[in-house]
């Protein structure tokens, strides 16, 4: 009964330990924020590289977390390129009864995705608040606002 036990210990101290050293992935601290609300509904995040028509890499976003694959990653990260675009789709919620899916597109400089952490605020123009704060400073009549921060540095888009 004991051998049995330690058995399993074992497989799974080894389990545990391949999974943690032959990750295959690169995690971004990001939180996504729409009109000062944290967005949980993100999907199909991808990076472009401008330069070339169809390099792209996707990730997946989770709140607080923004995953891919490390050798796309490093691909990217290695180029001399100083600004990416990145897009995605969010789910809102307009009512209780009513969802809306957005799609958001933005430039982000290169370095700042080897920051420590990224924060994207979107500000969307349907709120008077924001509208009446940021409507002179948008660019090619975007319906939202965009500032990304790190701890570094701020773009304003």
């Amino acid at each position: 009964m004991k051998n049995k036990f330690l058995k399993k210990y074992i497989h799974l101290c080894i389990y545990l330990f391949s999974t943690y050293f032959f990750s295959q992935t690169k995690q971004l601290n990001m939180i996504v924020m729409i009109d000062e609300k944290i967005s949980k509904s993100i999907y199909d995040f991808t990076i472009n590289d401008p330069t070339i028509a169809g390099k792209m890499i996707v990730g997946k976003y989770t709140p607080g977390n923004l995953t891919f694959e490390t050798s796309d990653y490093n691909k990217f990260i290695k180029n001399d390129i100083k600004n990416y675009k990145i897009s995605f789709n969010a789910i809102e919620t307009i009512t209780k009864d009513l969802v809306s899916e957005k799609s958001y597109d933005m430039e982000i400089p290169s370095f700042f995705l080897n920051q420590e952490y990224v924060i994207i605020y979107i500000f969307k123009m349907n709120n008077k608040t924001y509208k009446k704060k940021y409507s002179k400073l948008i660019k090619d009549n975007k319906e939202y606002y965009v500032i990304i921060e790190t701890p570094n540095s701020m773009k304003f888009n």
